[in-house]
């Protein structure tokens, strides 16, 4: 088993058992607008679905909110990679046991095991 998958397992149990309380899940509907026919002024809609679980409602530090631009009302997240069905992209809304979230920001961690997501409610 390498690092990634160790990490990924690890959390895992970590969200079943430890945080099991702190752990919601989301849904989000991406709509996408592709093919545009400039002639006609058109596009293609495709909705794609996806899904995941993880800490969801954490809060940013004095300091983060100060100086980065972080409001004091957004929420931070951290989803495990391998638990999110879809690559989540700036500007997807989560839907949450708590209302609905628009990522405004996403990051990798270096091990590639967790989305760290930036929520701001909708």
């Amino acid at each position: 088993m390498g690092l990634r998958e160790e990490l990924q397992t690890e959390i895992a149990e970590a969200f079943n058992d430890d945080l099991a309380d702190a752990v919601h899940s989301f849904t989000c509907e991406r709509i996408s607008k592709t093919n545009w026919d400039p002639k006609t002024e058109t596009y293609v809609e495709v909705k794609e679905n996806y899904t995941g679980r993880g800490v969801l409602f954490g809060s940013y530090k004095q300091y983060e909110i100060q100086t980065l631009g972080v409001l004091a009302t957004d929420k931070k997240a951290i989803v495990l990679q391998n638990e999110v069905t879809m690559v989540p992209i700036m500007e997807d809304e989560w839907v949450t046991p708590l209302g609905t979230f628009r990522v405004k920001h996403i990051q990798q961690d270096p091990a590639a095991t967790i989305w760290k997501c930036q929520l701001r409610k909708v």
